[in-house]
């Protein structure tokens, strides 16, 4: 299919979750549906680096404690099944690579090197410039406002400027997904929930190659973003689709959880900080494929923070979708009703 057009409700694409995320490629994740996905989009991205240079391989630091830590070693199979570098490191280990994390409390962790940081607005430039090659046209300013459904089909979409008639209409409209569906009759459990990234001022000692570190059990995370820290106390609160206000009280909580899990960050200066939403599923698996109750129209949507690392797995699917492949039982939007 090449008739295809994106409409993008912003002047340019990725003004709100791809261009505020923390632009970290996570391959060890749950639920376990989400991992080949995981696997799937982070080689794409691997693949098309060199070329483009996308990705920055520092790799990643899983640290757990408790049952969190039992569960992490047993996903080590998992990972080396999939073809990825992991280790379990105890924390003599994990203090000798990162320093910094001397004084957290924690069991060990799951390194994983294939882990990275990627170049979101040259990977979206990427995306979007394949798309146009293809065939497909990009309408910028053009708000989705209604699907627009004749005889239990959605047969395109109202804009604020336009009636775009579809044979099929893809529902990718991340935080405005769920309100999308529920207006044409189809709606499905979709939480869009604000998170904030901080960055900090100059932290002695920071290394730009150090991998990035991810606490599971006490939900906090950082990576270098020279010459401090990006910084993310893994909040996580429910609001509507719209413009993700940043709150200063953040702050507060993540000053709270460095004092308690990372000591030799204590006092840590904030330049600046950001909100995006994340938008999530009952079960933290996607909603990709056909709406089993209106024909024409395909999900995907419920990413829930894995949409860079995913991105090109999850497109696969939804293309997929509209060619009649039946949808990955997991991920099926009919789980969902």
């Amino acid at each position: 299919m090449r008739d295809v057009v994106i409409l993008e409700q912003e002047p340019t694409p990725g003004a709100h979750a791809s261009g505020r995320n923390a632009a970290m490629v996570r391959q060890a994740v749950l639920p376990e549906s989400v991992f080949p996905l995981a696997v799937e989009g982070a080689r794409f991205i691997r693949g098309v680096s060199g070329e483009h240079l996308l990705l920055r391989e520092c790799g990643s630091l899983i640290l757990a404690r408790g049952a969190d830590a039992e569960a992490a070693r047993r996903s080590i199979p998992r990972a080396r099944s999939a073809g990825l570098n992991a280790d379990w490191l105890d924390e003599e280990a994990v203090v000798r690579r990162v320093p910094i994390v001397t004084g957290a409390r924690f069991d060990g962790a799951v390194a994983l090197a294939d882990d990275g940081v990627v170049d979101v607005a040259a990977l979206l430039a990427l995306y979007l410039n394949g798309a146009r090659a293809g065939g497909a046209t990009l309408l910028p300013e053009r708000r989705a406002e209604s699907l627009r459904v004749r005889n239990g089909d959605v047969v395109g979409v109202e804009t604020q400027r336009e009636t775009i008639e579809a044979r099929w209409t893809v529902n990718a409209a991340g935080a405005w997904a769920g309100q999308l569906g529920a207006g044409a009759g189809a709606p499905l459990p979709l939480r869009p929930c604000r998170r904030h990234l901080a960055v900090s001022h100059a932290v002695e000692g920071v290394a730009p190659g150090w991998p990035f570190v991810w606490d599971v059990s006490e939900g906090i995370y950082f990576r270098p973003e020279p010459p401090g820290l990006l910084l993310c106390a893994c909040d996580e609160d429910e609001q509507p689709p719209g413009e993700a206000v940043a709150d200063p009280g953040v702050l507060e909580m993540l000053a709270q959880k460095i004092t308690r899990h990372l000591p030799r960050l204590a006092g840590v200066r904030v330049a600046r900080y950001w909100a995006g939403l994340r938008t999530l599923t009952p079960d933290g698996a996607f909603a990709i494929g056909r709406d089993p109750r209106l024909g024409g129209l395909v999900w995907c949507a419920g990413l829930g923070g894995h949409g860079v690392t995913t991105s090109a797995a999850a497109g696969r699917l939804a293309a997929e979708a509209v060619l009649g492949r039946p949808a990955v039982a997991a991920h099926d939007p009919g789980r969902l009703l």
